[in-house]
């Protein structure tokens, strides 16, 4: 039988895992976990939408706005006008927004580390399956959730 506080300790575990994220990332680099997400998406998806990042980085449009708006600020990224749409906008990395991705890396690398510690081989593919269905399955209840309000 599942444990019936599943929902609970990934709450938690969530919930500690970006505080403690967000704590060194501003302290070493001025950003946020959600930030730095976003940061690491756009490295690899140069001219992306507002909706694509969004998406990416599970926040609603209007804290994707807020979000983007405050990295255009601080100068890690810029939107151009959509060529084949002028009233949307993509997503482009700034050489400072490039160089957070470059430097954050082995940030990532260093609490990736410490939270595997201790954990062999098998247990790590296990933890790293487990988190991967977990998501998949709560994003299928997420569209069921919206298929049955529509319905």
């Amino acid at each position: 039988m599942a444990d019936p506080r599943l929902f609970h300790l990934l709450h938690l575990s969530h919930r500690a895992v970006f505080r403690a994220a967000d704590r060194a990332l501003t302290k070493r680099f001025g950003i946020t976990a959600a930030q730095q997400a976003a940061l690491m998406f756009l490295a690899e998806n140069e001219g992306a939408s507002m909706s694509a990042l969004a998406n990416a980085v599970s926040l609603k449009p209007a804290a994707t706005s807020g979000l983007v708006d405050r990295m255009e600020k601080n100068g890690f990224l810029q939107r151009r006008a959509a060529p084949k749409d002028g009233r949307s906008f993509e997503l482009y990395l700034n050489p400072a927004g490039r160089q957070i991705v470059s430097d954050s890396k082995s940030l990532i690398e260093e609490s990736n580390r410490l939270l595997l510690d201790g954990f062999d081989a098998k247990t790590r593919k296990t933890i790293s399956e487990f988190l991967q269905i977990i998501t998949e399955r709560a994003d299928a209840l997420q569209d069921q959730n919206k298929m049955e309000s529509k319905g």
